[in-house]
């Protein structure tokens, strides 16, 4: 058999028989990679049918051999190297099995990295990742430089490496599952938005997500960047250990910040080769097209990575005036009868669920529900009867599987009006009789959608059907 050797590429020298564990986007486009390179594939997922089915199928007819419906551990004999996929938990027995014997555990995002011809650009965070990822590349898009996003956003990183130009920048998102497998990986920027309590159902702790996070600048040196926000607390506290540059975005001037927001304006202290240290304006925050302060983190984190890879601080402004934004994350779905409907259907924990919140003044009907992934709502059923209290909550709606949990953590809450459904087409028959002009529905779930949804765009995509069903006029209540 050929060996990767021959080929030149990084890590793979000796490696003749590879397991990929878990057949999503990024299992098959890491097995269809590693058949190329002439090497021995076994896929494996604990699902026997639906798409993983038609995955191994395909994948079959490309000479991996396929085995579904276990992970039992005797799928490791004769295997040189295990790719998981970001939706495999890393508390897989098969995977702590595999490290036992001395086999490499590598996640998509660490083989990828061994075939990048291009400077990365790597964001991760609790909650904006997908946003930050997208400002960044279409800041680079704006002023010429071409760049491609990918990772954990539908696209994953070994088939953009594989499309990208050599020297093309690649922004990449990645998650903690991601980071738990990466051994090498070494963004030139690497951008840490935040971390609250999420995949709980995962991480055994909250100390294990950090220190999953905080792999991210792990093989970094001090000629890389980490990009970090001050007004985290337990983000700029793991900064603190990077071995690189950390240039701090705060949403108040500060001595530690090197991106801020003063008097409405985004400024950077950020040095340039050419100039040196020195206050510039990036934009005014009002130009921002996307509601809510978490949106003008994101923007300030994008907008420190875009100067780190040496775009000018003005045309970083011009280029976030005009971005737009992304489908199922703060996206207008419509207006009916006076009332505006927002899919946040990306907010997946509630720490993601209280930023949207905070984007809006007006009343808000809130969806809240789907399948909890280990976490708490009290924060988030303290911050919803604060708002009820001021007149800021119309109605509450909770629907799926945690509706019940949902319903436990608003026990007490004297001034709200909880509705409870068993999905989005029973709230929309309720909502005519519920909502009044100038309100807001926000769908920002708070949870997982795999209870009735195949992923959180199935679940907005439907949202924004019933949106364009829904007729008020003349029928709202109050």
């Amino acid at each position: 058999m050929e060996m990767a050797q021959e080929r030149g590429v990084r890590g793979l020298e000796g490696t003749a028989s590879a397991l990929v564990v878990g057949l999503g986007i990024s299992g098959r486009a890491a097995a269809e990679r590693l058949l190329r390179e002439g090497i021995k594939v076994t896929v494996n997922d604990m699902a026997a049918q639906g798409p993983p089915r038609q995955a191994a199928e395909e994948l079959r007819g490309l000479g991996a051999v396929s085995v579904l419906g276990h992970h039992d551990p005797s799928l490791l004999a004769g295997i040189d190297l295990v790719v998981v996929s970001p939706g495999v938990s890393p508390r897989l027995p098969l995977l702590a099995e595999a490290e036992e014997r001395g086999i490499p555990v590598w996640s998509e995002v660490e083989l990828a990295w061994r075939l990048a011809r291009g400077p990365v650009v790597a964001v991760t965070g609790t909650n904006g990742k997908t946003t930050t990822v997208s400002m960044i590349a279409w800041i680079c898009g704006q002023v010429g430089r071409p760049a491609v996003a990918a990772g954990n956003i539908g696209h994953p990183f070994v088939t953009a490496v594989e499309e990208a130009e050599e020297g093309m920048l690649l922004v990449v998102e990645v998650s903690s599952f991601q980071l738990q497998y990466a051994v090498e990986f070494r963004p030139a920027v690497a951008v840490l938005l935040n971390i609250a309590e999420d995949h709980l159902d995962w991480h055994a702790e909250m100390r294990e997500y950090v220190a999953a996070k905080s792999r991210i600048w792990m093989n970094q040196d001090p000629g890389d960047v980490v990009i970090c926000n001050l007004d985290d607390e337990t983000s700029a506290r793991a900064a603190a250990a990077a071995p690189s540059r950390v240039v701090f975005f705060s949403r108040h001037p500060h001595d530690a910040a090197e991106v801020y927001i003063s008097e409405g304006r985004m400024l950077s202290s950020m040095p340039v080769a050419a100039i040196g240290r020195g206050q510039r304006e990036i934009m005014r925050t009002e130009r921002l097209r996307l509601p809510g302060e978490h949106n003008v983190e994101n923007a300030m984190a994008a907008a420190a990575a875009a100067i780190a890879m040496g775009i000018d601080a003005e045309a970083v402004g011009e280029a976030l005036a005009s971005f737009r934004g992304l489908s199922h994350r703060l996206q207008l779905a419509g207006e009916v009868g006076g009332v505006r409907f927002y899919d946040d259907s990306k907010a997946t924990n509630p720490h993601a669920a209280l930023r949207a919140l905070s984007a809006f003044r007006e009343p808000v009907a809130i969806i809240l529900g789907g399948r909890n992934k280990g976490l708490g709502f009290r924060e988030l059923a303290e911050e919803l009867e604060r708002r009820a209290s001021a007149g800021g909550v119309r109605a509450v709606y909770l629907i799926g599987e945690a509706a019940g949990e949902i319903r436990s953590a608003l026990v007490g809450a004297r001034w709200l009006d909880i509705r409870e459904f068993p999905g989005l087409e029973e709230v929309f028959e309720d909502l005519p009789r519920t909502v009044m002009d100038g309100d807001v529905v926000l769908l920002s779930p708070a949870c997982a959608s795999f209870d009735r949804y195949e992923d959180y765009k199935h679940r907005g995509d439907h949202f924004q059907a019933l949106v364009r069903a829904l007729d008020l006029e003349g029928d709202q209540g109050g």
